[in-house]
């Protein structure tokens, strides 16, 4: 969800967010000032978040082109997540799937060739057209909301999409009323413990004044960044026992397929994922979640 520079120019008040939407606690304190914005951290849940949460209105659904590009390391990814959900939540038991953020629904088929039945909802139209292709009425467009009926799903699935959200704590309400008890959240976060997310805030804190540098937050894009004390607490404080925590490294053609990074930066991503896998604080999280009666 990018924004460009006119649209930066002014941070509208609605879009401000100086407390925590998940604790309420008061005002977060500062973990980092950038340019435009502040990055704010609470001190009970410790969730990080961009102040203000975007820019503008303006939504741009993700980059097609490049998921597209690396279809062979999502096909990887999605592997993974089975397995993973399938230790968690075995279809016999937790037979209907529903997936928010799914693009073209590829989670979803691979989890169908499991004995799973399962259902996606997605803010591109583009790519639910071209679910539509070849699984018609997989892919709906749409997000979590009341049209998903009280306790319908066994799992809810969303990866690397709850960080984008304006209200996460809304869609954790939301998935807590679909899910039967016994039902199973299964999520997948950018992770605060990782090498990556130490090294890019220590370069925020040291360019100060350069809005180029990258610190993987941002409004309007990674506006959240969660990690294992924030999601105990907060699945804890909304009836989720957390069942598994799990890091795992974006793979390196997800990196490279999104921008034009320089080579020096391309060798020092591959060395530091290297560094992530072998100490295992890898940049992402992936985390079951039982909800509790």
């Amino acid at each position: 969800m990018a924004t460009t520079p006119d649209q930066e120019s002014s941070a509208a008040p609605s879009f401000a967010q100086s407390e925590c939407v998940f604790c309420a606690r008061g005002e977060g304190a500062v973990a980092i000032t950038r340019p435009k914005f502040l990055v704010r951290r609470c001190s009970q849940c410790a969730v990080m978040w961009c102040d203000p949460l975007r820019f503008s209105d303006v939504f741009n659904p993700d980059n097609e082109e490049a998921y597209l590009e690396t279809h062979d390391a999502l096909d990887g990814e999605n592997q993974d997540r089975i397995e993973i959900l399938m230790r968690a939540a075995p279809p016999s038991t937790h037979p209907t799937v529903l997936e928010v953020g799914c693009m073209h629904g590829d989670f979803l088929l691979r989890a169908a060739k499991e004995g799973y039945r399962g259902r996606g909802l997605d803010l591109s139209q583009t790519a639910v057209d071209h679910a539509a292709k070849t699984s018609p009425g997989l892919v709906e467009y749409g997000t979590l909301d009341e049209r998903v009926a009280d306790a319908s799903v066994d799992v809810l699935a969303a990866f690397n999409v709850i960080e984008h959200m304006d209200a996460p704590h809304e869609f954790l309400a939301h998935a807590h009323r679909v899910l039967r008890p016994g039902g199973m959240l299964v999520l997948e976060t950018p992770r605060q413990e990782s090498i990556f997310h130490h090294i890019m805030f220590s370069r925020g804190r040291i360019f100060t004044n350069d809005k180029s540098v990258d610190i993987g937050v941002y409004p309007g894009s990674h506006i959240f960044k969660f990690g294992n004390r924030a999601w105990r607490t907060i699945l804890s404080d909304r009836d989720f026992e957390v069942t598994s925590l799990q890091g795992k490294s974006t793979p390196l053609s997800q990196l490279f397929a999104k921008q034009k990074i320089p080579f020096a930066t391309r060798v020092a991503i591959v060395s530091f994922n290297v560094l992530a896998k072998a100490t295992r604080l890898e940049n992402r999280l992936i985390l079951t979640a039982c909800r509790t009666p």
